[in-house]
């Protein structure tokens, strides 16, 4: 009977041992831009990851970004155009931030920009994680900031605002050109830096880009 006892006890063992890996071995495969949608990209229709090989960019009157400050103005600009260079890793794909910018913004009597400290070389982490269905997550890490600066207002008005990460869903696409290539989208919620604000900015702003996913190429998916 404790010879019966033991050997369920060792197979029950084995068999939580085996289910752990299994989960493990799962959690644990590589993420991919994939060329089309398929649960496990191959490849001959996985993208290449060159030089910001990752790049959301306006392409038509509907993408854009802007930061809305509630009871003092909104900072929207058309033209932009975030690109982080990844590397392949087990799990998620993983870099950094090597461009982000955005032209042209409004108001413009008030000469408005909304940008990062630094446009290029950022120093933001970048991880791109399959979530399904072709669809992904694109986490833009270490405290990312954005300054509002309107140097036509009188007195100049600088608005600094940060949080601990920004989420973008990347929705995958079989591109075609505008309005039909992935996308990215984020509505972030950021809090007031106070030492790099003026006095009269909100203690809060929402950040919402929508552009459009153009490299590695109009068509991507994020599979694993």
């Amino acid at each position: 009977m404790k010879l019966l006892k033991s050997t369920g006890l060792i197979l029950g063992l084995a068999l939580v041992v085996t289910a752990f890996l299994a989960v493990g071995s799962a959690s644990a495969e590589t993420t991919k831009l994939c060329k089309v949608n398929e649960e496990h990209c191959s490849k001959a229709n996985t993208w290449s990851l060159f030089f910001e090989n990752f790049k959301g960019a306006t392409v038509s009157a509907a993408d854009s970004s802007k930061l809305v400050m509630p009871g003092l103005f909104t900072v929207s600009c058309p033209t932009g155009k975030v690109a982080a260079t990844l590397k392949e890793t087990t799990g998620a794909l993983t870099g950094e931030v090597a461009k982000w910018n955005s032209f042209s913004c409004a108001p413009s009597a008030s000469k408005c920009t909304l940008l990062p400290p630094k446009e290029i070389e950022t120093g933001y982490s970048a991880t791109v994680t399959a979530t399904g269905g072709g669809n992904g997550s694109f986490v833009i890490g270490g405290e990312p900031i954005l300054i509002a600066k309107c140097s036509g207002t009188s007195p100049v008005t600088t608005c600094t605002y940060s949080t601990a990460a920004m989420k973008f869903t990347v929705t995958g696409g079989p591109g075609g050109g505008e309005s039909k290539n992935p996308r990215l989208f984020t509505e972030t919620l950021m809090a007031k830096l106070p030492l790099a604000s003026s006095p009269f900015c909100p203690s809060n702003a929402t950040y919402v880009l929508s552009y459009q996913l153009v490299e590695p190429g109009s068509a991507v998916f994020v599979t694993n």
